[in-house]
C-alpha cells in the first residue's frame, strides 16, 4: 500500500510541474515561432504553438534529478545520463524542424546519430523474450536490431501526431503497461516510469483543453526516444517489456507500416507527407476528431491488454475482448448512414488493402472532410425536423416537402461546405510551406449563406 500511495503521489506531483511549465512554454513557443498553421493535412482551423515537448523534458527531467537523489536510479548511470542528452538532442532537432522545416532525409540522419548515444552506453537489444518461445538471443543482429528499435519508436510516434491527444494518449498507454510489468519487482525503476507517464499526463490536460498546445515533432520524438531506451533499460528486471511494449504500439505500428506500403505501391518517396494515415482514414468515415482518437485508444489499450495476457496475465485477455469490442462498436456507430460500407470494407479502408471502400474513389483533401463534419451535424438535424414536421401535419403531400428539402440539403451542404473549404485555405502540395494565418479565415460562399437559412427552419 505504501508503494502504491508512493507512486500516486509521483504521479500527481510529476504531472502538476509538467501542467505548471505549460504556460510559459506556451508563451516561448509563440515567441520563438513553433507554431503549427492550418494546412490540407491538419484538423485545427487555428495556429497553435507545438512547443509542450519542451515542458515534458523539463518536468521530467526535474523530476528526475529529485528522484536520483531520493530513490535511486533504474538502471546504471551512463545509460540513464545518455538517454538525457540524447532528449535535449532529439529535443533541438525538433524543435529546428517544427520552426524552420528539416528535410526529412536530414531528420533520419540526425535522429540515427542522436540514438547512438544510447547504444554506445549498452541500452541495446541483444535478447528478447517471445511468448510460447522463449529467450531469443540476437548475437550479431544486436546493433542493427537496436538502431531500427530505436528509429523505429521515434518515427511511428511522429507519423501518428496528427490528432489533439492521439500520440501523448498511445504514449500514455504505452508506458502503463510498462509499469504493470516492472513496479511488482522493481519500486524504483516503476517510480521512473511514473515520473515519465505523469509528465507526459500534464501535457495531456493542455493538450486536449482550450488553451491548446501541441507536441510538435520535438514532443513526439523525445517521446518515442525516451520510451524505446526505457523499455530496453528495464528489460533486465522483466525481460517481457520489449514485448509487451510492442504489442501496446500496435496503432503505430500499422500506420507506418501501411504508410510505406502506400507510397511505394504509389512509387513516391516514404518522406512525402499526405493526409491518408489511420486517424485520417477515421475522420473521412465520418468520425469526428474526438471519437477517432477515442477508437485509437481503445485499439492501444487492446493491443497492451493482449501483450499482458500472451505473457500470462489472464485476466489481461478479459481486458483485451472488451478493448477490442468497444472498438467494434464504436467503428460501427462511426460509419456513415448515407453510402455506408460495412464493418469488413472499413477495416479494409482503414488499412489500406486492395479492393478497400473508397480506396479508388476521387478523396477530398482533409481539411474538406473536417469541414463538412458540422455541416453533416446539421443535415442531421434538419432531417430530424422535416420527419417532426411530416408526423405532426400528417399529410402526405405536407410529409414529401420537408424531407425533399432535407434531401436537397445534402447536396448543398456539400457543395457549400467545399466552396467554403477552398475559400478558407490554399490548397498546398504536399512539402509546401503551410501558412494560413488564423485572421484569414472568411467564410464566402452564397450557397454556405443558403445551408445555414434552410438548416435553421427546413419546412
Amino acid at each position: 500500500m505504501t508503494s502504491l500511495l508512493t507512486l500516486a503521489g509521483l504521479l500527481l506531483v510529476s504531472a502538476f510541474v509538467s501542467h505548471v511549465l505549460i504556460r510559459p512554454v506556451r508563451r516561448l513557443g509563440l515567441a520563438l515561432g513553433l507554431v503549427d498553421h492550418p494546412s490540407w493535412r491538419r484538423a485545427h482551423r487555428e495556429a497553435v504553438p507545438c512547443s509542450g515537448g519542451i515542458a515534458i523534458y523539463l518536468a521530467a527531467v526535474l523530476c528526475g534529478v529529485a528522484l536520483a537523489a531520493t530513490v535511486g536510479l533504474p538502471f546504471r548511470t551512463p545509460a540513464l545520463l545518455s538517454l538525457g542528452v540524447a532528449g535535449l538532442l532529439t529535443l533541438v532537432l525538433g524543435v529546428v524542424d517544427d520552426r524552420f522545416g528539416v528535410h526529412a532525409e536530414k531528420k533520419l540522419l540526425g535522429q540515427i546519430v542522436v540514438v547512438l548515444l544510447p547504444m554506445a552506453s549498452g541500452l541495446t537489444l541483444r535478447h528478447i523474450a517471445l511468448p510460447g518461445v522463449g529467450d531469443v538471443q540476437l548475437g550479431v543482429l544486436a546493433w542493427p536490431v537496436t538502431l531500427f528499435w530505436y528509429l523505429g519508436f521515434i518515427n511511428s510516434i511522429n507519423l501518428i501526431d496528427g490528432l489533439d491527444g492521439l500520440a501523448g494518449g498511445i504514449a500514455a498507454v504505452v508506458l502503463g503497461s510498462v509499469l504493470l510489468a516492472v513496479a511488482p519487482g522493481d519500486p524504483v525503476a516503476g517510480a521512473w516510469v511514473v515520473v515519465l507517464l505523469g509528465s507526459l499526463l500534464g501535457f495531456l490536460r493542455s493538450n486536449l483543453s482550450r488553451s491548446r498546445i501541441f507536441l510538435g515533432d520535438a514532443g513526439s520524438m523525445l517521446l518515442g526516444l525516451w520510451m524505446a531506451g526505457f523499455t530496453l533499460g528495464l528489460a533486465r528486471q522483466a525481460p517481457s517489456v520489449p514485448c509487451l511494449a510492442i504489442a501496446a504500439m500496435v496503432v503505430p505500428i500499422v500506420d507506418t507500416a501501411t504508410t510505406i506500403v502506400r507510397r511505394l505501391g504509389r512509387r513516391v518517396s516514404i518522406f512525402r507527407a499526405d493526409d491518408e494515415h489511420l486517424h485520417h482514414r477515421l475522420l473521412r468515415l465520418g468520425a469526428p476528431a474526438p471519437r477517432a482518437v477515442a477508437t485509437l485508444w481503445l485499439l492501444t489499450l487492446a493491443g497492451a491488454a493482449a501483450g499482458a495476457a500472451l505473457h500470462g496475465q489472464a485476466s489481461a485477455g478479459v481486458l483485451a475482448l472488451g478493448a477490442f469490442a468497444a472498438v467494434t462498436i464504436e467503428l460501427a456507430c462511426t460509419l456513415p448512414q448515407g453510402e455506408r460500407p460495412t464493418l469488413a470494407e472499413a477495416v479494409r479502408y482503414l488499412l489500406w488493402l486492395p479492393g478497400a471502400w473508397l480506396q479508388d474513389r476521387p478523396q477530398p483533401r482533409l481539411a474538406e472532410v473536417i469541414e463538412m463534419h458540422p455541416y453533416r451535424s446539421q443535415r442531421s438535424q434538419a432531417l430530424r425536423k422535416a420527419k417532426l414536421g411530416a408526423a405532426s401535419a400528417g399529410d402526405a403531400a405536407v410529409a414529401d416537402a420537408p424531407l425533399a428539402t432535407a434531401a436537397r440539403l445534402d447536396n448543398v451542404g456539400s457543395s457549400a461546405a467545399l466552396s467554403a473549404s477552398s475559400a478558407r485555405a490554399p490548397r498546398t502540395e504536399p512539402g509546401a510551406a503551410s501558412g494560413v494565418r488564423a485572421g484569414e479565415d472568411q467564410p464566402a460562399s452564397e450557397e454556405l449563406d443558403v445551408l445555414l437559412a434552410v438548416t435553421e427552419d427546413p419546412r
